[in-house]
């Protein structure tokens, strides 16, 4: 599913997604693998950028341009789908989402450099690392997902560890936490298994009677 997919409408109190013709809220999990589509997407799009320049097919410079509008891309779609689609951001969420577009720039910047003195060789790490800036995309996903959530008056939150997976041991930690003011909890990505992380964040009220 797409922010902008016909057939889905928007609370904005519940913060969710709902089904135009039932009126049901749409499963988190359906948005999440929206959102790992979208990761997934950009992902293959980065590597064959940055397969093509490892054998010389296109120049630094091109490969740098590219990578630049596919983060853009898969942020701003990121940032959309938290918002509950593009007719809802605002201004506010366009500028907040630019924000960390530049941010990803900056490294990115620095990434060429060092490509081109020498720092990073043409060779398999080169991929992995580029892999990073499209995962980098989940944690606009959830940065965006909180200042709306602050919008719409949540004011507590947790983090919640992905079933199955392996968890570093910061991820492990902030989980255990419990619930806390939204402007506490550690940002998705901050932590030692960087964008790669798949923790979620919840919220709530304080009023509320959730546990």
């Amino acid at each position: 599913m797409l922010p902008q997919a016909t057939g889905y409408g928007w609370n904005e109190v519940a913060h969710r997604y709902y089904d135009a013709e039932t009126g049901r809220f749409v499963p988190q999990s359906e948005i999440r693998n929206a959102l790992e589509n979208l990761i997934d997407q950009s992902g293959l799009n980065m590597n064959a950028l940055t397969q093509s320049l490892q054998d010389g097919k296109i120049s630094l410079a091109d490969w740098q341009t590219g990578m630049m509008e596919a983060i853009k891309q898969s942020h701003v779609a990121s940032a959309a789908l938290a918002n509950g689609g593009w007719a809802q951001m605002t201004q506010s969420d366009w500028g907040a989402t630019g924000q960390l577009i530049r941010e990803q720039y900056d490294y990115l910047r620095n990434f060429a450099k060092e490509i081109a003195d020498g720092t990073q060789a043409l060779d398999g790490r080169l991929l992995v690392r580029s892999d990073l800036y499209a995962d980098a995309a989940n944690g606009t996903y959830w940065e965006m997902d909180k200042r709306d959530h602050l919008q719409s008056g949540f004011d507590e939150g947790r983090r919640v560890l992905e079933q199955g997976s392996d968890h570093c041991d910061d991820c492990l930690e902030y989980a255990s936490e419990g619930w806390m003011p939204i402007d506490e909890i550690p940002e998705i990505g901050n932590s030692q298994c960087l964008t790669r992380c798949r923790c979620e964040i919840i919220y709530r009220r304080s009023g509320d009677n959730e546990e």
